[in-house]
């Protein structure tokens, strides 16, 4: 019943699609606006010469996907069927912890068992000088709240395959 191995969530516009094109020979549509993948798009990552892991780009939810606002219970039933979730969180975004907790938010109103499932979480744009200028208070707040969190780079290629091995070995 599975559609992959690793979900790609996060709010629209994370980067959940260059990482997937990064990780992947997937081509999916990249774009600078919200809702770009209207679909999940997978991709074959190869883990070593004799392991490899499908991973979804899941589209980006929104708040109220557990109500069905955005397509949200289409795209809550794809996470549903996918092992372990990379938690992708735009760096740029105004509160990113804000975003992750929304999201976490929104998968444990839909379904109990979403909020159970292996999660890695991973701040991604830390390439971009406003990331860079505020990583230390985004890594402070996570912390805080015990929460480990990774830093990439989808678009420089930034630490992308530790990710990938780690939220593989979950």
């Amino acid at each position: 019943k599975l559609i992959a191995d690793l979900g790609l969530i996060g709010v629209p516009n994370a980067g959940k699609s260059t990482l997937l094109s990064v990780l992947t020979n997937a081509k999916p549509k990249i774009a600078a606006y919200p809702f770009t993948t209207l679909e999940p798009n997978l991709g074959v990552a190869e883990i070593d010469v004799n392991a490899s892991v499908v991973l979804a780009d899941i589209p980006g939810l929104i708040e109220g996907a557990s109500h069905g606002a955005g397509l949200g219970h289409d795209f809550l039933r794809h996470i549903q069927r996918t092992r372990v979730l990379i938690h992708l969180l735009d760096g740029l975004s105004e509160d990113p912890f804000a975003d992750y907790s929304q999201i976490n938010s929104e998968l444990a109103l839909f379904d109990a068992n979403l909020a159970k499932k292996p999660q890695i979480v991973a701040l991604n744009k830390i390439d971009q000088p406003e990331v860079q200028e505020r990583l230390a208070d985004i890594k402070k707040k996570f912390k805080k709240h015990k929460v480990e969190l990774m830093t990439i780079s989808a678009l420089a290629r930034t630490n992308t395959r530790e990710l990938l091995l780690k939220a593989a070995a979950k």
